[in-house]
Order: C-alpha cells, then sequence, then structure tokens
C-alpha cells in the first residue's frame, strides 16, 4: 500500500454557529515532533477553548493517537484520525482549534464540524508519497566490496557511512519493501559471510 503525507504545513478556518475551528496539519516524523507541534498550537492560540487532534506516524506498524482534549468523548478526534485514515495519510498530524462561540452544537454537531474542518484542510494540502526507509549496518570481508558496491547501485540503496577495515563496514539505507531481497542477494553474493543488522 502507498501511503502519502503532506507536503508542508498548511491551514483552514471555518465558522459554526459562532464557534471558529482552525485546521492545520503537518508533516511529522515521531511522537516528539508532533507533541512539539501541538504545544505550538497551544502557545499560538492561547485562547482558545480546545484543541483537539489525531496523527499517524509509520509504515508497517502505523502509530495512531487522538485527543478530543476536553470536547465529549469521541466527538472530535475521532473524527479526525477518520479523515487522516480516509486520505491515506501517515507521518501526519492534523490539530482543529476551537474558540467556542456560545452556542452548543451537540455531539453530532460536534462531529460533523470537526469532520468538516479537518477535511477541507486535507483537501488543500499537498501530498507526497511517504517512503519508508530503513538503516542496515553491514560487515563483510574486504574481498567482497565490489560485490557489495554493485549491489548498492543496482538496488538503489544510498551509502550513508563506510569502514574500510577488515572487515568492512557499510551504513546504507534502503526502502524498507526492499529489505527482504536485498538482504538475500548480498546473502548469497557474499555466500553468507556477511553480517546485516537493523540500526
Amino acid at each position: 500500500m502507498v501511503f502519502y503525507t503532506v507536503k508542508k504545513k498548511e491551514r483552514i478556518e471555518i465558522n459554526v454557529k459562532k464557534s471558529k475551528f482552525i485546521a492545520t496539519i503537518f508533516p511529522v516524523s515521531s511522537l516528539e515532533v508532533s507533541k512539539k507541534r501541538i504545544d505550538e498550537i497551544k502557545n499560538e492560540f492561547k485562547n482558545a477553548t480546545h484543541y483537539p487532534y489525531a496523527f499517524r506516524i509509520g509504515h508497517e506498524n502505523i502509530k495512531e493517537r487522538f485527543s478530543d482534549d476536553g470536547e465529549p468523548p469521541r466527538s472530535s478526534g475521532l473524527p479526525i484520525l477518520q479523515e487522516l485514515i480516509n486520505a491515506n495519510l501517515t507521518n501526519t498530524l492534523l490539530v482543529v482549534t476551537r474558540y467556542f462561540g456560545g452556542i452548543k452544537l451537540g455531539l453530532g454537531g460536534l462531529n460533523r464540524a470537526y469532520r468538516e474542518c479537518a477535511s477541507l484542510v486535507i483537501n488543500a494540502s499537498e501530498k507526497v508519497s511517504s517512503v519508508s526507509n530503513i538503516i542496515l549496518e553491514l560487515s563483510f570481508d574486504m574481498c567482497d566490496t565490489g560485490k557489495i558496491r554493485n549491489i548498492l547501485e543496482h538496488q538503489k540503496a544510498r551509502l550513508l557511512k563506510e569502514n574500510y577495515c577488515d572487515p568492512t563496514e557499510y551504513c546504507v539505507e534502503i526502502d524498507e519493501k526492499l529489505k527482504t531481497e536485498f538482504v538475500e542477494i548480498l546473502k548469497n553474493a557474499t555466500k553468507g559471510k556477511i553480517s546485516i543488522k537493523i540500526l
């Protein structure tokens, strides 16, 4: 499955029965970055009433989190998360800031407002393919260096670091989906005389 993320931060604003909803979407790479962006929103809109959010991070085992931030349970964070899922987005955080306008919207009204706001900012965002890369540490006999370099070129693996000692050590980056085939090719080329670790 191909996943997407947003290219850059985007924002939209809607008004529903005098309440203001401000949706901000970010590309994120980790839980820590997500928390930092949420804090930034809270500092930017200090007088807002609520800051519901949702994010998805990863590819094979996607981490999903959402928060209603004081709104009725599942009225806001979950609809935001569902919009991220519907758009097949990962490595993405979406925060909807609300300024209460004095008129209660009810559970259904809140759900619709948060969903609409999330959907609008997703549709306004430029999406890019979110590729899952991993880093491997290779340790092999120096005499196999030529073979390994040739494999890296043909398998679209990026050499990040090299240490020419005995054994020779490489750090390489490759699309996670290609890992199984890549490891098998390396083992066959070196007759099993290679150590491969995921960093």
